[in-house]
C-alpha cells in the first residue's frame, strides 16, 4: 500500500465480471496514474486484496458467484479493509440499492453509464481522505511513542540514569539486539562505550575503549554534520572491509548510528545493533532514533534547557489531544452518514420536490443546511491537522500583499456588512505565505461576522514592532519581534472567555446568531505557535475586540517548524 502520496503509484483494484469493463477501468486508472490490479469475481477479488493490499477498490455490485455488496462486506473483515476504500460501481439507482452499498461498507457509490472524469475525480478524493486520515493516525501514535520515550528519559536529573534509560527504551521500542551510547572521548574519535542494553546470549561490550582506526576523519567529519549511517547489512553494504572486521567481533550483521550533538560540537554517538540477522531500518525507526539522540544531547545540557523542554513537553500532549479529536471526527463514522444526508436529500429534491408540502421543503432544507455545516466543519478539522502534520517552509512573505490578496477575496463579505476596512503598515517577515493568509483571512472574517447591526463597522489591520523591553515581557528569544493587530467596533465579548476561544469547538454564540464551526481562533492560535508566535485578544462587551498576534521578524536559517 502507498503511503507518501496518494497521487502516486496508488493501487487500485478492479472487481468486475465484465472482461470489456475491466479493460475501460483499467485504460482510466493508467491514465490518471494509478497501478492497476484485477479480479474477475467476488472470491478472486478477496484473495487478490489479500496478496495485494490495494490502496482503493472498484467494485461491480451485480456478479455471479459472489456478488459485489456481499464482497465489500467481506472485505471489511480482512486486514485492514475497514480502512481501505470502496468505490461500489453500480447500474441500480433506487434506494435499496444505496442503503445496501452503504450499509456493506462501501465509502462512494457510482452508476453506469459511467462519466470517466467523475469516475477520476472520486478516486482522487478517496484516496487522498484515506491517505490523511492514515497519516494522522501515523503521527498520533509516533507522537506518543516520542512522548512516553521522552518522559521516561527525563523522569531523572542523573545523568547515568538517563543514558540507561535512553538504551533501555531504544532497545524494546525497536526490538534490537543490542543498542549503546559510545562516548568520544579525544578529537581522533577514540573512545568507549558508557551505557548498554543487549539481550541476554549477545556479547556484552559496555566500557569499550575504541581505539580503532577504521574510523577515520570522514566519519567524524559527517557525524559531526548530523549525518546518519543505517547499514542493513554489514557485509554486504559496501563499508570499508576494516569496518566489517571491526564489526564481526561483536556479532553486528546491522547498525544503525545516529550522532549526539551538544552545544555544536559531537559529543557521542546513539547506536543500535541487530545482530541475529541483517535488518533494513525503516524511516520511521531512523526517525525516532534522530529525536531520541537530541534527547540525550538536551539530557547532558538539562539545566540550561529543562524550562524549554517543559513547554516542549506541554505542547505535544495538546498536539496529540488535537490529532485524536480529529482522528475521531474525520473517521469513516463521521464521513459515511454525512455523505447519506447529502445524497438523499438531493435525490429528495429531484425526484419528490414538486410532490412536497412547503413544510416538507423546509424541512430538507434544513437538513442540507446541517449537512453544509458538517462539511464546513470537517474542511477546517483537515485544515488542523495539516498544520500539525506538514513541516514548515519559511520565505520573505509581505503582509501588505497578503492583506490585499484576503480583503479581494472578502470583497462581498465587506459589501454586504457596509464594512470599512483600513490596512496600516505591514512588515515581511519570515514566514509561510499559506498560513499567513489562512490567519489573516480568519481575523479578519471574524471581525465581520461579529458586527452590531445598530453600528457601522470598522476594521483595522496594523502593526506595531515591540521594544526591547516589551520583548523581554513576551520572554521571546527572538531578535525582533513584531504584532499583527486586527481591531474591531463589533459586539466583543467578556476576557473571561479568553482562554476558551482559542480552543477547538469552543463558540460563544450558537449557531441561529452566527455561522461558523469554533475552529478559526484555533487555527489561528496553531498557526501562530507554528511560527515561534503566539495569539492573544483584547475586548470589552459591546465595545469591539482587538486580536494582537505577535510573532518573530526573522526565522532561523535552515530550519523548518515542525
Amino acid at each position: 500500500m502507498n503511503t507518501t502520496n496518494p497521487q502516486k503509484d496508488s493501487l487500485v483494484l478492479v472487481i468486475d465480471d465484465d472482461r470489456f469493463m475491466r479493460i475501460q477501468l483499467r485504460q482510466a486508472m493508467e491514465q490518471a496514474g494509478y497501478q492497476v490490479a484485477e479480479a474477475n469475481d467476488g472470491e478472486q477479488g478477496l484473495a487478490a486484496y489479500t496478496r495485494l493490499h490495494p490502496d482503493v477498490v472498484l467494485l461491480d455490485a451485480l456478479m455471479p458467484v459472489m456478488d459485489g455488496f456481499t464482497c465489500c462486506t467481506q472485505l471489511q473483515r480482512l486486514p485492514n479493509g475497514d480502512r481501505t476504500p470502496i468505490l461500489m460501481i453500480t447500474a441500480l439507482e433506487d434506494q435499496e440499492s444505496v442503503d445496501q452499498a452503504f450499509e456493506a461498507g462501501a465509502s462512494d457509490y457510482i452508476t453506469k453509464p459511467i462519466h470517466w472524469a467523475v469516475l477520476r475525480q472520486r478516486v482522487r478524493r478517496l484516496l487522498e481522505s484515506s491517505w490523511a486520515i492514515e497519516e494522522l493516525q501515523r503521527q498520533n501514535i509516533r507522537s506518543q511513542l516520542f512522548a512516553d520515550v521522552t518522559l521516561k528519559i527525563r523522569q531523572s536529573l542523573q545523568l547515568d540514569e538517563i543514558l540507561q534509560s535512553t538504551v533501555a527504551e531504544v532497545q524494546k521500542l525497536l526490538q534490537a539486539d543490542r543498542v549503546l551510547i559510545y562516548r568520544l572521548l579525544k578529537p581522533n574519535g577514540f573512545g568507549k562505550v558508557i551505557t548498554e542494553a543487549v539481550v541476554p546470549g549477545w556479547l556484552s561490550i559496555i566500557n569499550q575503549e575504541i581505539t580503532d582506526d577504521c574510523f577515520g576523519p570522514e566519519y567524524l567529519r559527517n557525524y559531526h554534520q548530523g549525518r546518519i549511517y543505517a547499514i542493513a547489512d554489514v557485509e554486504n553494504s559496501g563499508v570499508h572491509p576494516c569496518l566489517v572486521e571491526f564489526l564481526k567481533q561483536f556479532g553486528v550483521k546491522a547498525k544503525l548510528v545516529v550522532p549526539i550533538i551538544l552545544k555544536e560540537e559531537l559529543w557521542g554517538l546513539l547506536i543500535a545493533h541487530q545482530c541475529t540477522s541483517p535488518r533494513q531500518w525503516d524511516s520511521f525507526e531512523i526517525e525516532l532514533l534522530r529525536h531520541l539522540a537530541d534527547q540525550v544531547g538536551i539530557a547532558v545540557a538539562q539545566a540550561q534547557l529543562l524550562e524549554e523542554e517543559t513547554r516542549r513537553r506541554q505542547e505535544l500532549v495538546r498536539s496529540n489531544a488535537e490529532l485524536q479529536q480529529f482522528a475521531y471526527i474525520a473517521s469513516h463514522d463521521l464521513q459515511e452518514p454525512l455523505r447519506k444526508i447529502r445524497v438523499f436529500g438531493d435525490r429528495l429534491k429531484e425526484k419528490c420536490g414538486e410532490e412536497l408540502t412547503d413544510q416538507g421543503r423546509d424541512y430538507i432544507e434544513r437538513m442540507q443546511n446541517a449537512a453544509e455545516r458538517m462539511q464546513a466543519l470537517i474542511n477546517d478539522l483537515l485544515i488542523l491537522s495539516r498544520l500539525t502534520i506538514k513541516a514548515q517552509r519559511f520565505v520573505p512573505v509581505d503582509l501588505a500583499q497578503v492583506a490585499r490578496e484576503v480583503l479581494s477575496d472578502l470583497e462581498l463579505r465587506i459589501q454586504q456588512t457596509k464594512a470599512r476596512v483600513f490596512v496600516g503598515d505591514l512588515p515581511t517577515i519570515d514566514a509561510e505565505p499559506v498560513q499567513m493568509r489562512q490567519l489573516l483571512q480568519n481575523l479578519i472574517s471574524n471581525a465581520l461576522k461579529f458586527h452590531q447591526l445598530e453600528q457601522s463597522l470598522v476594521v483595522k489591520l496594523y502593526s506595531h514592532f515591540l521594544t526591547d523591553q516589551e520583548r523581554l515581557l513576551e520572554g521571546s528569544a527572538a531578535a525582533e519581534l513584531c504584532q499583527i493587530i486586527v481591531e474591531d467596533n463589533g459586539i466583543g465579548f467578556d476576557e473571561k472567555y479568553l482562554d476558551r476561544i482559542f480552543n477547538v469547538f469552543q463558540r460563544l454564540h450558537g449557531y441561529s446568531q452566527y455561522e461558523g464551526t469554533g475552529m478559526g481562533l484555533a487555527i489561528c492560535r496553531k498557526i501562530a505557535e507554528l511560527h515561534g508566535g503566539s495569539i492573544t485578544a483584547e475586548s470589552t462587551p459591546g465595545q469591539g475586540a482587538k486580536f494582537i498576534v505577535t510573532l518573530p521578524m526573522k526565522q532561523p536559517r535552515g530550519e523548518n517548524a515542525e
